[in-house]
């Protein structure tokens, strides 16, 4: 049989070699299972299905008794080999090929049989393979002699060994004839295997049905019942019943045909002559309307069949001119004669391989027979060439004279993929094609053969037993080496002797079976009688390369004159587990040449061997293995490595052009075994900017394609690139010179190697070469019927093209190769669409591999394997696979072994510990299913992926280096380069052991506080004494610590004996062998201390006393300990900077929520208020800053350090959590009012002014605040620092409040008015804490809401206040009622406050900090202001604050004043406050408000996005809230009412005529609003007619809740997008943004689809107008508007008009960015717009405008910049420049801790990186959870950042799975995140299942109009 399509010498591309995607993007989207197929009844067992055909009975109705169901596993029929008790003699079989479906649309055949065989031993038992037949009537046996033959017992079917079973009552005699009669009926399927059903479509468009067949290996049993197995020979005559006008075919010649009449069909009957004695694999039977050619030659009758249109084309004509030349190549190369009268030959639609021998009626795939020379290139007809003569080669060797058995399998395939090239090349001598084998096999089965799991070539006959272990062996080892090592036999044993053995060989066993030690005695044979000296015998050589795996590498040391032998592996730590009876040692025929000159031939038959002629002087060189004849690599000493070096730079033609290729493919592969340094190899690369020949080319293309598959996802792409661009420009200048591309060179191989320089040259980004081939392909795009590109560049060029284009060009190519009917076209285009950089064009043509009528079965595994080879489409396909296996496995699992292809292709990329652990897990969870051929492959790959991980993390570090230097030095590799060592990778280990956790004494008390999370309400703290001296410089372990020493004055409660006070990663100093000590204040005694100890789950240090405290008494706890300073955000911690080259460091804290416990030992909950007296020792030089103000600074020398001891004033009575220490050479700016307020931060930042705006607005915010909340200011200063690392946003310590660089630090040069409102907003949040947080503080943490609810809530309005002419407030919708809807719609929300006890551990305090406490509670007290107005609410604020003053409440607390507000002031509501907000805030979620305006009906309802979705948490209210309704009629507007139940009427909401109604005026209510069909429409008109009339807020409101009522299922989602159509007109920002943000939706569940272009072509159209408008009103983008929303919106206009395609936003994007390229120090581009057009330009760029971007990022002092720079970056398209960003989060010095999360999610947003952070986030969780778990809380929006997109059975399956996997690590603050992301994708598989063809046909629809 011949190599699968896979394995063919050269695809239509004319050569292997790899495949370099520049512009690359990855998004996961898998077809889900329903979108897949249909399951074809009758394709297990057909037997289920016939009870619908009356006229088919089951077999057990016609058995005589039925046998037990189960058989004992020792029955004959449950072993897998046929019993040797009886032997076949003829089969008499006709067949009726059904080219109709039936009543139940299956395609079926019926049979009849007779099998003639002779009983060798006596038995009462018939096995006689059959599989998917189902028997039609009794089976009947008779014997031949005339005697009655034995009763039949019973049949059955065995479906596991593919039986039929016959028990006889009687036994069969020895020596008798009988014969077995069978009627049968089976599915002609199209699954490739046995007889089996291929379709096509005519030139007139009429779908065309052939019948045909496969036999090999093992299903010539699903044709009819046989003995199935490749000794059993037999004659077979053959009849076949076809439909008149079709042409029957069979291996014999045609001896009878003519109509009749059967069942009342009239049908041809077709007789063929009897076969001659063969295996039932090689017979074949087709019917068809095909047409033929044919020639005669010596009597012999040649014909070609194809389909009409192939042959009246002449496609068959290459194929019919070179058969007889080869098949008389061949005669005389046996020297026996052909076997047959006939040789047909016929190209099929569908066929799996790429051909079959079957004996006088060869099939092929058509790309393998049929030629077009207008079309098809040189690799096709090489390959037709190849092929032709692999499968004439069979019809002696395989078919004349067959193996015994499958283990053997190797000498067939083997043998003829030798010879092919002896065939093929006297047929074309012009091409020289022998020497390619080098290439197309040795090279190639090396890779595989280095395996630890590769197999030997023979195998024991036991071990190969199941079909699918034989259709295992089909494989790249038996093809490839067999080919191998027979060439090298035939190489020492010379030509002539070869070819003598094989004649006597195929004479003496002609018609017989063997095994392969037969041809060893007849090779021994010749060489006996021709004298030829061996120096073992030709078995003991050969066995040594037949029956153990893998080759040898020989070492020649050309200094010692050593010769050693050793087992390649390409893992040199692997062990193989298949032991060898020779140890792993060969006998190896050497060749060599010293300096060019030949020296006699030799052999090593030891492990070593001596040879000092070998030793060489001066400049001499050895080279050995000449032209690569023999099967094994080569080593050298490095002194001749450096000569053979020196001799291809200088003097290439001295060394073979093969060897040329050998040393590179044998130095890279020793490289990767670790035998010699990569850079080495990398060296022998360095020639070829000098060689035009082209089997060196591709012998480095194919091991440069290893580095691009490990590295194109990494920083390395880049230099890697440019080194190969630099390498192959001059090879492209050669062919430019050579044929200016309008012609081809006339070298076959200069053809390939013309193809090469093209193809790299595109791909590295030589733009000559970009253009050409762009040219080319829009030429023919316009011309379609005129294809300029020349056969050989197609494939190229077409691929190129594809991969620089979108869907305009895919969908043309896609087009061309349904329409084309030349395969090799269909081919070149089929590889070609899978370039594709677009992940949803890839997606869609991954469904088409599981369409048939979209990619024939053959071609689905290769089609898949070709996406898979794109770096884009890698994890795409990989996806794909996983998660359609079982569907794959059994759809192509009979007719195919193509699945270690497709296990190979999908996975070679693999080289990271998390693509390992995927692909273990997928060879676990489908283990049920099974792999078929691709077991040995599952093993392999995952092999390979180990060794890939290890040659990775050793050589990634050198290749770099190495690379960078070539390509800087631009001739040779640096002596460093060439030396260079790798880098641990310990740089990314955190080191672990700073802390000492004291050992708990043996024995425990049976009370166990310490495990409890709160602190017992035994103790309270009255004030700490605390000092602290943070080390700004490292100590002798490389480590940054603070000491400290504390004491805390606390009283008793209750009568305790056990203190238990938060410490959390301290080390604390024992002093008489205890932690802390003890002492009272007053007349009592403090008890004595009987234990202490640290309890590490519950962070407490616990103290176990002697005595008991006193209640009443107060006591003075002290401490002193060690901690760690370290990066983590968290606690006492370091921050570092640069400034003017010098690092900086800054020790600063962030204590909220539970950090306080890592600086020093404290009662660390916010109801342990305190007073805090701070120390800090700090370098001279450096300021300390507290929460007090400073009283008094010290200079003094301590442990022999000069330093500055600063002494604050005490703090305010407050949490633990307020307190701040910070410790820098920071300077600030003051401004001095009734409070000082100081701005602190980097001098240079002070010094630009970049504090100014922060310092002129902060007084007037507090003076705002004052006012607002009747209380003055508590404190005497107010100091805001900005920090260079700082998790959050900000945080409100006492009088110190710190930020984020960006939030507090303005530059009005580089800064946008984005950052400009959010320093007002955040400033203004983080001041309105000062009261309503500090002063009045939450008793714990599950009312986070009240704090931060209410701080975001008035933060508009302090900010309102600065900045009076944004309008600010109105932002709100936007950016926290819209926003914080989406998740509180999910069934996992959560209540605003939960309930203490289920608040307590540290993770799920932090969890608490969420966007429901944040924005919720803002939107939920803004409603409450609405509805009680403002003065109301405020006094009731004023009255609360005075009265719970330093002290903790609950949010009853605030109702109750709220209320005494309310009655104060005589306002009316329908219920008391608490009653109305207890709905509110105790039970989640929010309603949605239906308004009828027919009958006035107004109702609630709990609004979910997904209404099938199960609420696990109860309400006390039933899910019905206390609505307010603010609402208009028509323009008017309406009193305000109360929706009090669930459903209410109000009559005043009836409308009449044209009448709309509009609910939730300004949206100042929390919820939605639905309305009847009628009313909806009349808004709809209004906002097309007269949008002004709604007001802006509301008009936001109707598109944001139509389209989450659409998502909903409560309104059509064609209601949702026609929302969208009036924006055509509109120019205000808040309805443009809320727009945006819903279609966003619709781009995250369709990018990876069809829709995705469609849903661009409609934003493009309404946001065009919107680009023009501010085209206008900035005078040509000369100036931003004045409005401050107008801003917004002009960056609207510019990001979609850009990222639609809008071209002239796109030129002038880039363009600015190209001018600030050009000149770095002048940036052109408007602070406004920068991040848009940052974006914008990295995104349609590439390495080039990253590399300045990271550098621009790198070198900028001002934070804000840096954040649109560092948020720029993401949008890349390059995979390997997004895969290197990634890298850089896990790397401090690149990016901020503080950063990574905001990156990783930032990359997810960009289509082309969701894959790659999601698969990031998974494989790094553990890492990045001990990393950041303390500092942050950032895994919510790290979770969901990533998942978002999330819309498939694969996406939510790798969620759970990633639940599983990671549920011992934990997700900490992200728990409810994962539960939520599982919930959103659910409900997003949902919502595109079954809105996607909706919205389809709305944007259709859409696109067609113009208005």
């Amino acid at each position: 049989m011949s190599v699968s399509v896979l394995s063919s010498c050269h695809s239509s591309s004319m050569g292997k070699g790899f495949q370099i995607s520049k512009t690359v993007g990855i998004v996961v989207i898998v077809v889900g299972a329903a979108a897949v197929a249909t399951i074809i009844a009758l394709s297990v067992v057909y037997s289920q299905e016939k009870s619908k055909n009356n006229e088919v009975k089951p077999t057990a109705e016609v058995a005589t008794s039925v046998p037990p169901t189960t058989a004992p596993s020792n029955e004959p029929w449950d072993q897998w080999r046929l019993p040797q008790t009886l032997s076949p003699h003829s089969y008499n079989v006709t067949l009726w090929p059904r080219l109709q479906p039936d009543h139940t649309g299956l395609y079926i055949f019926t049979g009849v049989s007779s099998v003639i065989f002779k009983c060798v031993e006596k038995t009462d038992l018939i096995l006689i393979h059959s599989n998917k037949l189902n028997l039609t009537k009794s089976v009947t046996l008779t014997e031949h002699g005339g005697k009655p033959a034995p009763s039949i017992d019973w049949t059955m079917m065995y479906q596991k060994t593919q039986y039929m079973v016959i028990k006889l009552k009687e036994s069969l005699t020895a020596g008798e004839i009988y014969e077995l009669h069978t009627e049968f009926v089976g599915e002609l399927a199209d699954d490739l295997g046995g007889f089996y059903r291929s379709e096509y479509v005519d030139e007139t468009g009429a779908k065309k049905v052939v019948a045909t067949t496969q036999m090999q290996p093992t299903d010539a049993r699903k044709a009819f019942p046989c003995f199935d197995e490749p000794a059993m020979k037999a004659v077979f005559h053959i009849t076949i019943l076809h439909e008149p006008g079709t042409t029957a075919l069979s291996n014999g010649v045609v001896i009878d045909e003519g109509q009749i009449t059967v069942d009342g069909t009239l049908v041809t009957k077709t007789t063929f002559a009897a076969t001659e004695v063969m295996s039932t694999y090689l017979l074949a039977f087709i019917v068809s309307d095909f047409i033929s050619i044919e020639q005669t030659e010596n009597n012999l009758q040649i014909r070609i069949f194809a389909r009409k249109e192939a042959i009246n084309s002449g496609q068959g004509e290459y194929a019919l001119i070179k058969t007889g030349p080869i098949l008389r190549f061949f005669e005389d190369y046996y020297n026996v004669s052909y076997p047959l009268p006939k040789s047909d030959q016929i190209a099929l639609p569908d066929f799996n391989a790429g051909a079959m021998e079957n004996w006088g009626l060869i099939t092929y795939r058509e790309t393998a027979l049929l030629y077009d020379k207008n079309i098809s290139s040189n690799g096709n007809k090489e390959r037709i060439a190849t092929i032709i003569a692999h499968e004439l080669a069979h019809q002696w060797f395989g078919n004349l004279v067959t193996i015994r058995w499958w283990n053997d399998l190797w000498l067939n395939e083997g043998f003829a993929s030798y010879v092919e090239y002896l065939g093929a090349d006297h047929a074309e001598p012009d091409w020289n094609i022998k020497d390619l084998i080098v290439l197309n096999d040795v090279h190639r089965v090396f890779a595989i053969d280095a395996l630890a799991s590769s197999h030997p070539l023979s195998s024991k006959e036991e071990e190969i037993q199941r079909p699918e272990q034989i259709s295992e062996v089909f494989d790249t080892i038996s093809y490839s080496k067999g080919a191998s090592v027979l060439r090298m036999l035939s190489d020492f044993l010379t030509e002539p002797v070869f070819a003598q053995g094989l004649q006597t060989y195929l004479d003496t066993f002609k018609f017989s079976n063997t095994v392969y030690t037969d041809l060893w005695d007849h090779l021994q044979m010749a060489v006996d009688k021709t004298g030829y000296e061996l120096p073992k015998t030709v078995q003991e050589i050969m066995d040594r390369w037949v029956l153990q795996m893998g080759f040898p590498v020989v070492t020649f040391n050309t200094e010692t004159g050593e010769i050693t032998q050793d087992h390649f592996l390409l893992d040199p730590n692997s062990k193989p587990d298949r032991p060898s009876e020779f140890n792993y040692q060969w006998f190896v025929p050497l060749t060599w040449t010293k300096t060019g000159t030949a020296k006699p031939k030799g052999w090593l038959l030891d492990k070593t061997a001596q040879n000092d002629e070998l030793k060489i002087n001066a400049n001499e060189w050895v080279l050995a293995n000449i032209n690569v004849t023999g099967y094994y690599r080569v080593n050298y000493d490095q002194e001749n490595w450096n000569r053979l070096l020196k001799a291809l730079q200088t003097s290439r033609q001295s060394i073979p052009v093969i060897n040329r290729a050998q040393l590179i493919d044998d130095a890279f592969n020793l490289a990767k075994a670790g035998i010699i340094p990569t850079t080495l190899a990398l060296r022998t690369t360095l020639f070829l900017d000098a060689e035009t020949e082209y089997m060196p080319w591709e012998s480095a293309l194919d091991n440069l394609d290893y580095f691009y598959l490990m590295f194109d996802r990494t920083e390395l792409y880049g230099p890697m690139q440019a080194y190969v661009g630099q390498k192959v420009e001059p090879l492209y200048k050669h062919f430019t010179d050579l044929t200016d591309w309008k012609d081809v060179p006339k070298g076959h191989t200069d053809q390939y190697n013309q193809v090469n320089a093209l193809r790299v040259a595109c791909s590295t980004g030589l733009e000559n070469c970009t253009t050409l081939v762009k040219d080319w392909f829009h030429q023919w795009m316009e011309n379609r019927d005129d294809n300029p590109i020349h056969v050989n560049l197609r494939s190229t060029v077409y691929c190129s093209a594809i991969a620089a284009g979108g869907e305009k060009e895919w969908d043309f190519a896609w087009d061309v190769f349904e329409k084309t009917n030349v395969a090799s076209e269909k081919d070149q285009l089929r590889a070609a669409m899978a370039c594709a950089t677009k992940p949803w064009l890839l997606n869609r043509y991954l469904a088409y591999t599981l369409d048939a009528s979209k990619i024939r079965k053959q071609d689905a595994t290769s089609t898949i394997i070709s996406i898979a080879s794109n770096v884009a489409g890698q994890p795409l396909a990989w996806d794909f696979v996983r998660a359609n296996w079982e569907y794959i496995f059994n759809q192509y699992g009979g007719g195919s072994f193509s699945f270690s292809n497709l296990i190979n292709g999908v996975t070679k990329r693999f080289s990271t510990q998390f693509e390992l652990q995927q692909l273990i897990r997928f060879r676990d969870d489908n283990a049920n299913i099974g792999f078929g051929s691709g077991t040995l492959a599952i093993q392999q790959s995952i092999e390979r992926t180990n060794a890939n991980i290890k040659w990775v993390e050793q050589n990634k570090a050198a290749v770099l280096e190495c690379v960078v230097t070539v390509n800087m030095v631009g001739i040779n590799f640096s002596p460093m380069c060439v030396g260079c060592t790798l880098l641990g990778m310990a740089s990314l280990a955190t080191i672990v052991g700073l802390w000492t956790i004291q050992l708990l004494p043996s024995t425990q008390p049976t009370a166990e506080p310490w495990k409890e999370y709160r602190l017992p309400d035994t103790l309270v703290p009255d004030y700490y004494n605390i000092t602290l001296w943070p080390r700004l410089q490292p100590n002798i372990y490389g480590l940054f610590v603070f000491t400290g020493k504390s004491t805390v004055i606390f009283k008793c409660l209750r009568e305790t004996d056990l203190i238990l006070i938060h410490s959390n990663k301290l080390n604390l100093t024992s002093a008489d062998g205890y932690l802390a000590k003890l002492s009272a204040l007053g007349t009592v005694v403090a008890p004595s201390i009987q234990k202490t100890w640290t309890q590490e789950t519950t962070q407490y240090l616990v103290i176990q006393l002697k005595g008991k405290l006193k209640a009443g008494e107060l006591y003075e706890l002290y401490t002193e300990f060690v901690g760690e300073l370290a990066d983590d955000l968290a606690g006492f911690y370091r921050s570092e900077y640069d400034e003017n080259g010098e690092k900086k460091i800054v020790a600063t804290s962030q204590m909220h929520p539970t950090h306080a416990r890592k600086t020093f030992p404290c009662f660390d909950e916010p109801a342990m208020r305190a007073v805090f007296y701070i120390t800090l020792i700090h370098d001279r030089g450096t300021v300390a800053l507290s929460n007090g103000m400073e009283i008094e600074k010290v200079d003094t020398v301590l442990d022999g350090q000069p330093v500055t001891v600063t002494t604050f004033e005490p703090t305010k009575n407050m949490s633990s959590y307020l307190l701040a220490l910070v410790v820098s050479d920071y300077t600030n700016i003051t401004s001095a009012n009734d409070t000082l307020i100081r701005i602190w931060a980097r001098k240079k930042a002070i010094e630009d002014g970049h504090g100014d705006y922060a310092l002129n607005i902060t007084g007037p915010i507090l003076k705002f605040f004052e006012n607002y909340y009747s209380v003055p200011y508590p404190l005497s200063k107010s100091d805001q620092i900005a920090l260079p690392d700082f998790y959050f946003g900000a945080m409100e310590n006492w009088g110190l409040v710190t930020y984020r660089e960006t939030n507090l630090l303005y530059d009005p040069v580089i800064s946008s008015n984005a950052n400009k409102e959010r320093t007002a907003t955040i400033i203004a949040h983080e001041l309105a804490h000062m009261w309503f947080g500090n002063l009045v503080t939450l008793k714990w943490w599950n009312e986070v809401w009240l704090n931060e609810g209410f701080a975001s809530y008035v933060s508009y309005l302090g900010a309102d206040f600065a900045e009076p002419s944004w309008n600010v407030k109105d932002l709100i919708i936007l950016k926290d009622v819209h926003r914080v809807f989406a998740v509180d719609a999910l069934a996992s929300s959560h209540p605003l406050s939960s309930e203490e006890e289920d608040i307590i551990k540290p993770e799920q305090i932090n969890e608490q900090f969420d966007t429901v406490s944040y924005s919720k509670g803002a939107s939920v007290l803004r409603m409450l202001s609405d509805f009680l107005t403002e003065s109301v609410f405020v006094q009731g604020l004023n009255t609360y604050l005075t009265m719970f003053a330093y002290q903790n409440t609950v949010g009853e607390d605030l109702w109750n004043h709220l209320q005494t507000a309310v009655d104060t002031t005589g306002t009316v509501l329908p219920l008391r406050v608490k009653e109305i907000m207890d709905r509110w805030v105790l039970q989640m979620g929010f309603p949605v408000v239906t308004v009828n305006t027919t009958t006035g009906q107004v109702s609630q309802m709990h609004f979910l996005l997904d209404p099938e979705s199960s609420l696990e948490r109860s309400s006390p209210f039933n899910y019905e809230w206390i609505v307010p309704i603010n609402w208009m009629k028509a323009e008017v507007e309406q009193s305000r009412f109360w929706l009090l139940e669930r459903t209410g009427f109000h009559n005043d909401m009836k409308t009449t005529g044209n009448e709309w109604v509009l609910v939730n005026l300004n949206i100042t209510g929390y919820y939605r609003v639905n309305y009847d069909t009628e009313n909806w429409e009349r808004l709809l008109n209004q906002l097309t007619e007269k949008h002004e009339v709604i007001p802006v807020i509301n008009r936001a409101q109707i598109v944001d809740d139509a389209f989450n009522l659409a998502r909903a299922k409560i309104i059509p989602v064609t209601v949702a997008l026609k929302t969208t159509k009036y924006l055509i007109k509109e120019k205000e920002y808040i309805p443009w943004q809320s727009a945006l943000n819903n279609l966003d939706y619709f781009y995250l569940m369709f990018t990876q689809t069809d829709v995705y272009e469609l849903l661009q072509n409609y934003t493009k159209k309404q946001v065009t107008p919107l680009f023009e408008h501010f085209k206008n009103i900035t005078e040509d983008w000369s100036r931003v508007p004045s409005s401050h929303t107008d801003q917004y919106n002009q960056v609207n206009a510019i990001r979609f008009a850009c990222s639609t395609g809008v071209k002239e936003c796109q030129n002038l994007t880039t363009g600015w960015y190209r001018q600030w390229m050009d000149q770095p120090n002048h940036n052109p581009i408007h602070p406004n717009l920068r991040s848009t057009v940052y974006c914008s330009a990295i995104a349609t760029g590439g390495a080039e405008e990253w590399d300045f971007g990271w550098q621009m990022f790198k070198n900028a002092t001002i934070a804000i910049e840096a954040d649109k720079l560092m948020s720029s970056l993401a949008c890349a398209k390059d995979h390997a420049l997004l895969e290197r960003y990634l890298g850089y989060t896990l790397d401090a010095t690149m990016i901020r801790k503080q950063d990574v999360t905001s990156i990783i999610v930032d990359i997810a947003g960009n289509p082309d990186g969701q894959t790659l952070a999601w698969d990031f986030v998974r494989k790094n969780w553990a890492y990045m959870f001990t990393e950041y778990g303390v500092g942050s809380f950032n895994f919510a929006s790290l979770i969901s950042g990533t998942t978002k997109t999330f819309s498939t059975e694969s996406e939510l399956e790798q969620l759970l799975q990633f639940k599983s996997d990671n549920s011992a690590i934990g997700f900490g603050s992200g728990t409810a995140a994962l539960e939520q992301a599982i919930e959103k994708t659910k409900a997003n598989i949902k919502w595109v299942s079954e809105n996607q063809q909706e919205i389809t046909d709305w944007l259709v629809a859409e696109s067609a109009l113009k208005y």
